[in-house]
């Protein structure tokens, strides 16, 4: 699914400035100027589609273009859901992903294939790690770091086998490396599957990451790359031809409910009421969970039931930005820092987005970090903020002694928090079955009420934004083919 770790990439606040929040408004409202009446707006009810993230955005990009009316209902301030980039320290050269952050394997992926067609640049993921242990205080020398990446490759190709012998991914980390093992052999096997989904190893299926033993599919990791600006680009490009009259913000759906002539009324958390023809659900499988939006009727048993075993992870992450890049000991050359915590716990992926961080191709950038947090440790950070930040910068200060220097501003995601996401990724837990995944993707309710999203990307790629987009695209299909 997502690859920082496997090849230096993972993946998040539905924090945003007030000034991101005008552009868009700004954005929609020259779009109103110039649109015309959608076509049969008169005398075809709208499309609802919930949530205004990639996959909202690419249902509505695919049904405008069918010239079937919609609306999108976002609950936050903000499109793009958890493709989130902010210009942290405000000064247009600070921008660094708080969600969504790479392009695997680029060259065949649609997404990036769309962002080159406007000449957006990417970066490659630099892979130079270098490993700090915080029991010891002492960083392993260049070869003993590159032995341990190549050991991590080794045993993360046996995590990858499908087996059937365990009770869940701990037991099976356990068997590959017993007695023992080393700090840093234990926490790369351990803590980046945890940063990877956000499901402790307790919670998260033997065979979790394990490549066709499931509904989706998964990258071959050929490539990782960045976009310079974020996926801002992504979300600024989608939205660029919607109306404020098709896209809410500030809406929480609360309710949606199929009448017995097929009509369907949506209801916010200020009672306005949207009354559509068919609704195109797109929230996080957080909330879905969380039962925040009640459906009448209300799901099967058969699809609430997939519901609760298809587990759903958390992951955070802290970034920071600084006048300068005091942990490089090549100016010129970015890399990946790994924190081994002391005890051992599912926190310490540093990764150098500086590269990224300007505006466009060529605008100044600033020296920047992203500091990833998984599972129990994610929770803990989204909701204290400000130790989360003094710990990655506690950490900073131990590893480099004689440079270290204080940020000029600092952000924290809160994907765990917020009611618009209640976490951050979809993964098979203990209790997941086969063929839950594509139940979680199914339509409902005769078929008025879809899903898309990156937690209902069968046969796609599950946990992605291609994987969001390409099933936004394909719920809107479906609704197309049957007008």
């Amino acid at each position: 699914m997502k690859s920082f770790i496997i090849t230096i990439a993972i993946a998040f606040l539905s924090l945003t400035s007030f000034s991101q929040q005008a552009e868009v408004e700004n954005r929609l409202a020259e779009n109103q100027l110039k649109e015309k009446d959608i076509t049969n707006s008169k005398t075809q009810k709208p499309v609802i589609i919930i949530g205004g993230g990639v996959a909202g955005l690419s249902a509505a990009n695919r049904l405008k273009e069918s010239n079937i009316p919609f609306i999108i209902l976002e609950g936050s301030d903000h499109l793009g859901g958890r493709a989130l980039t902010l210009d942290i320290a405000g000064n247009n050269s600070s921008w660094i992903e708080m969600g969504a952050a790479w392009i695997d394997d680029h060259k065949t992926n649609s997404v990036y294939h769309m962002l080159n067609e406007v000449n957006t640049e990417v970066v490659p993921t630099s892979f130079n790690p270098r490993i700090y242990d915080q029991k010891t205080n002492q960083w392993k020398g260049g070869l003993g770091a590159i032995n341990t990446m190549l050991k991590f490759q080794k045993n993360n190709k046996k995590i990858l086998q499908v087996s059937d012998e365990f009770a869940n991914l701990k037991e099976k980390v356990d068997a590959i490396l017993p007695g023992n093992p080393k700090r840093e052999d234990y926490f790369m096997l351990k803590s980046t599957q945890e940063m990877l989904n956000g499901g402790t190893l307790e919670e998260m299926h033997q065979n979790v990451f394990s490549p066709g033993y499931w509904a989706y599919l998964n990258y071959k990791e050929t490539s990782s790359v960045m976009i310079t600006g974020g996926y801002k680009k992504l979300i600024d490009l989608l939205s660029s031809k919607l109306t404020n009259e098709e896209v809410r913000l500030n809406h929480w759906v609360t309710s949606v409910s199929v009448l017995q002539d097929s009509s369907i009324v949506v209801k916010t958390s200020d009672e306005t009421i949207f009354e559509g023809s068919q609704v195109i659900v797109t929230v996080p499988l957080g909330v879905l969970k969380s039962g925040t939006i009640k459906f009448e009727p209300e799901f099967s048993k058969r699809k609430q039931g997939a519901i609760e075993r298809v587990g759903f992870g958390d992951v955070e992450k802290v970034a920071l930005s600084f006048k300068n890049a005091f942990w490089r000991k090549n100016q010129n050359k970015a890399g990946a820092l790994f924190s081994i915590p002391d005890p051992i716990e599912s926190y310490g992926a540093i990764v150098d987005v500086t590269e990224t961080t300007g505006a466009r191709p060529g605008a100044s950038t600033t020296p920047s970090l992203a500091c990833i947090f998984g599972a129990e440790k994610a929770k803990w950070a989204a909701e204290n903020p400000e130790d989360a930040v003094k710990l990655v910068l506690s950490d900073l200060k131990k590893m480099f002694p004689e440079t270290y220097e204080e940020p000029i501003a600092t952000a924290v995601s809160n994907w765990t928090t917020s009611p618009f996401s209640k976490g951050c990724y979809a993964f098979a837990s203990v209790d997941t079955k086969l063929g839950d995944f594509r139940i979680l993707a199914e339509p409902t309710h005769n078929g008025r009420i879809l899903f898309a999203g990156d937690a209902y990307a069968v046969d796609t790629y599950m946990g992605s934004v291609e994987g969001a987009f390409i099933s936004g695209e394909r719920a809107a299909n479906v609704i197309i083919q049957k007008r």
